[in-house]
């Protein structure tokens, strides 16, 4: 009998855990996305929603203030008093315009959880080496 290689049996076995353990961190991984995935679907169409009706409410009742205003104002007064409302309402949409982009800006990117889980899944197993 002529004697043939064999790896040993622990070899094999410690390869197999070691793959075992990385499909098993690469499906938690993939499972977190996904549940961050759901989150920031709900979040968005929460913000849209509460969005739109933030602004046709807001609308109305600017609408409806302006008119009752401008009804009761001498008639003379009328155009001073719309330009008056006129250089408010541009002033408070510049502020709003400003204030919606640094929030955008600001927060937080999605899927950070994880970005983050999979760098220190990263430092890990360069720790290991």
């Amino acid at each position: 009998m002529e004697p043939t290689e064999q790896t040993p049996p622990g070899l094999i076995a410690s390869l197999r855990r070691m793959a075992e353990a990385l499909l098993s961190v690469l499906r938690n991984r993939i499972d977190l996305f996904g549940v961050e995935l759901q989150e920031e679907k709900a979040r968005l169409v929460s913000a849209l929603i509460w969005t739109a009706a933030a602004i046709f409410f807001g609308l109305l009742a600017i609408i409806f203030i302006t008119a009752t205003v401008v009804y009761l104002c001498p008639e003379k007064a009328r155009p001073y008093v719309l330009i008056g409302f006129s250089l408010v309402y541009l002033l408070l949409f510049v502020n709003a315009a400003s204030c919606l982009r640094r929030i955008l800006k600001e927060g937080p990117p999605p899927f950070s959880e994880s970005v983050s889980e999979l760098k220190k899944d990263l430092a890990w197993m360069r720790s290991r080496e």
